[in-house]
């Protein structure tokens, strides 16, 4: 046997993907608002937006919102510097939903930058 043998590698796993990452330099309210908008305008009425608490590591974001649409409760988590995490139910079935399009409509400097992993996400409703 060779001194320096091939080590078995360990699998952690597959990545599960539950959203997507974004970037915008809108402003928090604003990038709330567009969502808001383009959330209407996909299904037709609004969402219900409650404030929630986000339970994964650190740093928090500065604002944490859940969204109760027709196919279930979306997260949107906003952080200061721009970037954004959009994580909704469907996500398996449907990684760009038409809200994605009409949302890059109403905020040109709306950018997705990634994928959000289940390991980087956790959030509990609060309302």
């Amino acid at each position: 046997m060779p001194l320096f043998g091939r080590r078995k590698q360990q699998s952690a796993g597959p990545v599960v993907r539950i959203g997507r990452k974004f970037h915008s330099d809108a402003g928090i309210e604003a990038s709330v608002a567009n969502f808001h908008a383009a959330a209407t305008q996909q299904f037709g009425q609004e969402p219900v937006l409650t404030a929630a608490r986000w339970t994964a590591p650190h740093p928090a974001p500065e604002r944490l919102i859940a969204a109760r649409t027709p196919s279930g409760t979306s997260y949107l988590a906003l952080w200061s510097d721009g970037s954004m995490y959009f994580v909704a139910p469907d996500y398996q079935q449907l990684p760009t939903p038409p809200l994605v399009g009409m949302w890059k409509m109403r905020d040109n400097s709306l950018s997705s930058t990634g994928s959000v992993e289940a390991s980087e996400f956790g959030a509990d409703r609060v309302g």
